[in-house]
C-alpha cells in the first residue's frame, strides 16, 4: 500500500505540472494529494474516502481536507481526473506488446434489487438491467471498458442497465493505432460500425458472432476469438473483487465518479506492478 501511496503521488506531481495545472497558491492540500487519496480509497479501502484520509493524514501528509471540502474538489476537478486517465491509457496503449484489444460490459448496481423502490440516487425504469452472463437482475449502470490485451483499461464509458451493449459504441472514441483488432461478444456487433472502423481507422472487430450472423466464422477463427476474450474476462474477476457490496455515494454524479476511479486504480496498480 505504501508503495502504491508514494509511486502515484509522485506521478501524478509531475503529470500536473507537466500539463501547467495552476492552483490557489494559499492551498494546503494541491490536487495530486486528492487524487492520490481518492485512488487508495478504491484501491485498498473498498471506495470509503473517510478511511482513505485519515490513513493519509496519519502516514503521508500533515493536512488534509474535510469529507465535504474532499468530495467538493473532487467533483470540481472531475475533468482533470479524466484527462489524467487518458494520459495514462496513451501509456498503456504505446507500451502494449500487441495491437490486441478487448471491449466488454460488467453491471454494477446502485442498490439491491429489493430497495429499487426506496433507491435515490436514479429513478427511472431504463435504469433496470439484465446480466445475461449470470442470468440476473439488476438496477443500475453498465460499465463498458476498453482494454488492452494484458488487461489495461483504455477507456471508460457508462449507460443505464437496461440499454444493449452496442450503444457503448456510439458513446467510445476507440483512438487506437492503425492496424488495431478489437475482440467483442455478439452483442457489440454492428456492421456499420465494423466497416466504417476498418475503412477510417484501419481496425478490424474481431466480434465473437452470433449463429445466425450474415458475417459468420470457421470454426477454428471462433476458437480463436474465444480464446482472447478471456483476458477481458479475468481483467473483470479483478476489477469486481475491488468493488464493495454497496458503493456509497450521495449523487449520481458522485457514484459514476467512484465506479470510474475503481478501473483507473485497478489499471494503475496492474501496471505498477
Amino acid at each position: 500500500m505504501n508503495f502504491f501511496t508514494v509511486a502515484i503521488y509522485v506521478i501524478l506531481d509531475d503529470i500536473l505540472k507537466a500539463i501547467e495545472h495552476k492552483e490557489d497558491p494559499q492551498r494546503k492540500v494541491n490536487d495530486a494529494l486528492i487524487f492520490t487519496t481518492l485512488l487508495v480509497a478504491c484501491r485498498y479501502f473498498g471506495g470509503n474516502i473517510e478511511k482513505a484520509r485519515l490513513y493519509m493524514l496519519s502516514h503521508h501528509c500533515k493536512e488534509m481536507l474535510s469529507k465535504s471540502q474532499f468530495n467538493r474538489r473532487t467533483h470540481r476537478n472531475q475533468v482533470l481526473l479524466e484527462q489524467i486517465f487518458h494520459l495514462f491509457a496513451t501509456i498503456f496503449v504505446q507500451e502494449s506488446p500487441t495491437k490486441n484489444f478487448l471491449i466488454d460490459s460488467f453491471p454494477v448496481s446502485v442498490c439491491h434489487n429489493i430497495r429499487i423502490s426506496r433507491c435515490k440516487l436514479v429513478d427511472n425504469e431504463i435504469f433496470r438491467g439484465k446480466c445475461v452472463s449470470k442470468r440476473t437482475y439488476f438496477y443500475g449502470f453498465k460499465v463498458a471498458v476498453l482494454t488492452t490485451q494484458d488487461g489495461l483499461p483504455v477507456e471508460i464509458a457508462f449507460l443505464p442497465g437496461s440499454y444493449f451493449d452496442s450503444n457503448f459504441l456510439n458513446r467510445m472514441h476507440f483512438n487506437l493505432p492503425e492496424g488495431s483488432s478489437i475482440f467483442a461478444d455478439s452483442a457489440f456487433q454492428d456492421y456499420q460500425v465494423e466497416d466504417i472502423s476498418s475503412q477510417l481507422d484501419g481496425c478490424s472487430w474481431e466480434v465473437c458472432r452470433k449463429k445466425n450472423t450474415l458475417r459468420g466464422d470457421i470454426y477454428q477463427i471462433v476458437l480463436w476469438k474465444k480464446h482472447m476474450r478471456r483476458q477481458i474476462e479475468s481483467t473483470f474477476s479483478a476489477i469486481n473483487s475491488l468493488l464493495p457490496h454497496s458503493i456509497h455515494a450521495v449523487t449520481t454524479n458522485g457514484f459514476l465518479i467512484k465506479c470510474f476511479v475503481f478501473v483507473f486504480a485497478y489499471g494503475l496498480d496492474k501496471w505498477l506492478q
